[in-house]
């Protein structure tokens, strides 16, 4: 970990490059549906039970809520994903995941796996498994984060 170092030399910054690039390779696969990596994002927040509602993805997200309610548009439009009013607040709409929208996720979910083995075939089989340790870790924490309400 680099401390007091140039930027480039810090994980955050290399982490934010990679990161970068990853969602450059899924939106160009994603380029002739018409979608782009939030809208994969939302949709797999749903289908893994992340976010229940527009609200949830937009905290879990950090984005405007404007924003969620147009990725979720377009993604009922493409027929991915299903709105219905929330019977307990009918200012809320319950989202799930349609067949189509699991099938694109299943599509996804392949190419990530194969980008997951390219990684493990640069980093080598012990390095690999402590990345995927290590972001799993970073991932857990960060929906715990995500879960708890914004102090007031």
């Amino acid at each position: 970990m680099a401390t007091n170092s140039s930027l480039p030399e810090t994980s955050a910054f290399r982490l934010l490059v990679l990161g970068t690039d990853l969602a450059g390779e899924f939106a160009e696969h994603l380029r002739e549906t018409g979608l782009t990596p939030k809208h994969l994002g939302a949709l797999a927040m749903v289908e893994q039970g992340f976010a229940r509602t527009q609200d949830d993805i937009a905290r879990l997200m950090r984005v405007s809520p404007s924003l969620v309610v147009r990725l979720a548009d377009q993604l009922e439009q493409h027929a991915l994903l299903e709105r219905r009013r929330d019977p307990a607040n009918r200012r809320k709409h319950v989202l799930t995941v349609t067949q189509a929208g699991k099938s694109l996720l299943a599509e996804m979910g392949s190419l990530a796996a194969a980008i997951d083995a390219e990684l493990v075939a640069r980093l080598g089989r012990r390095l690999g498994g402590q990345l995927d340790e290590a972001l799993g870790r970073l991932m857990g924490k960060l929906l715990e984060d995500r879960q708890r309400p914004a102090p007031r």
